[in-house]
């Protein structure tokens, strides 16, 4: 996996990076500091799965060269991590093309999940941009059949996630959906490890951000 991560800024580059491992442990991270660099790295014929850009970096003009970014690595997802916190901003952005638009402020863990979603061929929208309760990938995508963060899950697994998400305990778990805790226990255990989260916390989040009031 290759990956072309575009910021001026090191410690974001260097996050990124980071998180991009977590994501692909063989991964390939070339880096630029602006967008004339990009260009420059896109010129030689480097060849990449994936491209990570900032919006306010030297020598962006703007969203029509974001467009044409867009249009000239087709069919590689571009994914835009941003500071900027505008709705009608982050809409300008994603009308443009771009697969995901990130903002900085999101969790390390859902950025992971949200690359790995792109990656699958899915998009990401901030749930900030939805009515209450869409969901966070484009509109109409998962009616569709585009991948999502979930999809690893069994239905068991996400009816387990869905009363996680509801605030109950295992025990509680158990006595809805008639299982010992030991097999709850199991449950649980097996949808962290396929999303990818070290604690219940990170994948109830994961839900809440998703913006869907239910997974089943």
């Amino acid at each position: 996996m290759q990956v072309l991560i575009a910021d001026d800024h090191s410690i974001v580059r260097s996050g990124l990076t980071h998180l991009v491992g977590e994501l692909d442990e063989q991964a390939v991270v070339v880096a630029a500091t602006s967008f004339g660099q990009l260009n420059a790295i896109l010129d030689e014929g480097a060849a990449f799965d994936l491209v990570v850009m900032d919006l306010r970096m030297p020598g962006l003009g703007g969203l029509d060269d974001v467009e044409g970014l867009v249009k000239r690595v087709a069919p590689v997802p571009v994914v835009i991590f941003s500071m900027i916190d505008s709705p009608d901003e982050m809409r300008a952005v994603l009308s443009r093309g771009v697969r995901a638009f990130i903002p900085k402020s999101t969790d390390d863990v859902l950025v992971v999940n949200i690359l790995r979603l792109v990656m699958a061929g899915g998009s990401y929208v901030p749930p900030v941009l939805g009515m209450p309760g869409a969901p966070a990938v484009a509109p109409g995508a998962a009616r569709n059949g585009a991948p999502t963060v979930f999809d690893g899950l069994t239905r068991r697994q996400l009816e387990v996630l869905d009363l996680l998400a509801q605030g109950l305990s295992n025990q509680e778990i158990g006595e809805r959906l008639g299982l010992n805790l030991s097999t709850v226990k199991t449950h649980v255990t097996g949808v962290l490890k396929a999303l990818g989260v070290g604690s219940r916390t990170q994948a109830v989040l994961l839900v809440k951000e998703s913006g869907r009031d239910r997974l089943v």
